[in-house]
Parts: structure tokens; C-alpha cells; sequence
């Protein structure tokens, strides 16, 4: 039997009906054989990183604990992305589902397949936002702590967060409270920025 890792998922949406293409993804991965969904983090809108004539896209990031071998769960995701019409038109432009593996465990993997930890987690602060905002004291693989990017990263690119009910309404229905709040806000409030 495989032994079990935490796993980090990127995901993203700026296409129809972005909370939702995210709230049911994380349900379909929870229903994933050997997946089971232990945090998610909060809803963040951002700037597109690509090509700028396309809507902001919705973010978070979620913890899994997994038995599924991490290609087989690459493959897994690209199923729930083909499910949600994910189209790939353009290099980072949009889409309706973008699922990416930015951490499997400590493993690290570089083929054409899978490349983990994820080559720009220190360049995105859509991902190291909500990844910190779920595990605040994480260590990337080489020992660095993932909070001490944090003033380098451009937080303007980041509008804003909401609070994601998922784990606390495991039906699936696409819940969420809380308001908006500014990035700035949030980091002067979490981490004295």
C-alpha cells in the first residue's frame, strides 16, 4: 500500500461561472479513491498573469492527503479540468479550470509529465497567499520558509479574498461567507506586513 502524502493543489478560474468551477472541483477530488480534501484555503481574485485582455481569474489552494501516485493524480486533475470544457487556447491564457500539483509530499519530480514542487510557486502570490493562509509555517523542499518570499511578491496583483465553506458543507453546494477583504489588509492582519 502507498503510503499517504499531503498534497498541495494550485487552482484557478476566470471563465463562466469561476466559484463554482471551483467549488465543484473541490468536491470532485474529494471523491477521488484515495484523496480526501483536509483544508482549503480562502477565494482570492487576481490578475491575470498572461495576456492582460482576459477577465481576473478566482484562486485558492488545497490540501489533500493522497495514497495516488503523483502522476496518476496529474492525470486525475486533467480529467476534472476536461470536465469543467477546460480549452487550452493560448500560453497562460483563460480558462473555466486550472488544476496544478505544486507539492506532493517532499518528493520532487521534473519530467515532461510533472514538474513538482511547481517552477513559480516564489513568483506567484496567488499561490503563496492562500497556501500560507492554510499552513502558515510551510517549508518548500529546500528548507526555505514559504512566508519569507512574501515582500517580494506583488500583493497588487492580488484584489482580494473570501472565505470558502467547503470543508465545513461537504455537500457540495456551492457555499461560502464572509465579505471581501483587501490582500493588504489580510497580510497587515496575518503577518504584520
Amino acid at each position: 500500500m502507498t503510503e499517504s502524502k499531503k498534497v498541495y493543489i494550485g487552482m484557478g478560474s476566470n471563465l463562466g461561472d469561476s466559484r463554482r468551477h471551483l467549488l465543484e472541483a473541490l468536491k470532485e477530488i474529494d471523491a477521488i479513491p484515495g484523496v480526501r480534501v483536509t483544508a482549503c484555503s480562502s477565494l482570492y481574485s487576481t490578475k491575470p498573469v498572461g495576456p492582460q485582455d482576459q477577465n481576473y481569474f478566482i484562486n485558492a489552494v488545497a490540501e489533500l492527503e493522497t495514497t495516488v501516485e503523483a502522476h496518476a493524480l496529474l492525470r486525475k486533475m486533467f480529467k476534472i479540468e476536461n470536465r469543467h470544457h477546460r480549452v487550452r487556447v493560448r500560453h497562460w491564457g483563460e480558462r473555466t479550470l486550472d488544476l496544478d500539483v505544486l507539492y506532493y509530499g517532499t518528493e520532487t519530480f521534473c519530467d515532461d509529465e510533472l514538474k513538482v514542487p511547481h517552477p513559480e510557486i516564489f513568483n506567484r502570490a496567488f499561490v503563496v497567499f492562500p497556501l500560507l493562509e492554510i499552513n502558515p509555517e510551510f517549508t518548500h523542499t529546500d528548507g526555505k520558509k514559504l512566508r519569507d518570499v512574501l515582500p517580494s511578491l506583488p500583493a497588487d496583483d492580488v484584489r482580494a479574498m473570501r472565505r470558502l465553506s467547503y470543508l465545513e458543507n461537504r455537500s457540495g453546494r456551492a457555499g461560502g461567507s464572509g465579505k471581501w477583504l483587501t490582500l493588504r489588509a489580510w497580510s497587515k492582519y496575518r503577518y504584520g506586513l
